[in-house]
């Protein structure tokens, strides 16, 4: 086997490890959900629980010299504190839709997320549409208007979603940083409330780490290990894919999720909540037959063969994911 070959089977195995395992994320806000653990303090134990992991992952992949920069300096402190509300925000709506039984609609928000970044990158970036674009969206728009009319409510998880991290990543696009420096700032910005409410809910009785259950203390301190494992799979598999095979097994995180929601959570799939995939999945059909076409176009003026072995793997930044169609590490 060629060296090429290797390399493009190992990324494709941390690939899939990566987005299976956020597929399978909802399975473990369920289990701290029927510990009655609720989604605020999920959150604020999954940041403290993150940064010693995000620590150690900085000494060995990133530089110190590049945190205290960051830390240092005013205007790149604010902008991250930016990009760390809207990600902290994301994490809260993913666990609220998980502890909620809202999986099916949180998973159909996922589906939509490069879309949502090509709407975004064309509003604020001055990039342009293809022209396959057009219809691409107009089934979104479709799709998230059937369950308006036909159950009179809006999917609205299925909608921020996507637009929150959607934001974080034009946040992160536009500032001078690397994205796991900046996701240990981040983690570092967000410690001090976090372990400001976690402080609260023990001194009110309420914090559901305690001297007595050490199994459910296990399981609590396991999120940050649930957050960096597959963000760590997944920079070693970006390291060795192209974005476009990239592209096509983002989506195996949100088909996982529908599948346990449905088999395993019980939540079921209405006429109207079908519909509503139906016209995502055509969106994204469309989406993935009109890179898949510009890639090829692109080698054919080039003289290039098209095949996958041949594109230059990334460097280790989740930098190039996020600029091309939004990071998965929000899981």
């Amino acid at each position: 086997m060629s060296d090429s070959a290797a390399k493009y089977r190992s990324g494709l195995a941390f690939g899939l490890i990566a987005y299976i395992w956020w597929g399978l994320v909802p399975l473990y806000f369920v289990a701290l959900k029927r510990a009655d653990v609720f989604a605020w303090e999920i959150l604020a134990h999954r940041i403290a629980w993150s940064l010693p992991i995000m620590l150690a992952l900085t000494a060995v992949f990133a530089s110190w010299g590049d945190v205290w920069r960051v830390l240092r300096c005013r205007r790149l402190l604010l902008v991250m504190l930016l990009s760390s509300v809207l990600l902290a925000i994301n994490w809260l709506l993913y666990i609220y839709a998980t502890v909620t039984d809202r999986v099916t609609e949180a998973s159909l928000g996922y589906y939509m997320m490069p879309l949502v970044n090509a709407a975004l990158a064309t509003i604020f970036l001055k990039e342009k549409l293809r022209v396959a674009h057009y219809p691409a969206l107009a089934l979104v728009a479709i799709g998230v208007m059937i369950p308006c009319f036909a159950l009179g409510y809006l999917p609205w998880l299925a909608v921020i979603l996507p637009i929150t991290f959607g934001f974080y990543g034009l946040v992160r696009k536009k500032v001078p940083v690397e994205s796991m420096t900046g996701l240990t700032v981040e983690t570092i910005l967000l410690l001090p409330p976090s372990l400001g409410f976690l402080i609260y809910l023990t001194l009110i009785g309420q914090n559901h780490m305690s001297a007595t259950n050490w199994g459910l203390n296990a399981l609590i301190a396991a999120s940050g290990i649930v957050t960096v494992v597959p963000l760590l799979t997944f920079t070693l598999s970006l390291r060795r894919l192209p974005l476009l095979a990239i592209s096509f097994i983002q989506f195996l995180s949100p088909t996982v999720q529908v599948i346990i929601a449905v088999t395993w959570l019980g939540e079921s799939l209405t006429p109207a909540t079908l519909g509503a995939f139906i016209c995502i999945w055509a969106a994204v059909l469309i989406f993935i037959g009109d890179a898949i076409w510009q890639v090829r176009s692109a080698r054919e003026r080039r003289g290039v063969s098209p095949t996958v072995t041949e594109q230059k793997p990334s460097g280790l930044r989740l930098d190039a994911h996020l600029d091309a169609q939004g990071s998965r590490l929000t899981r």
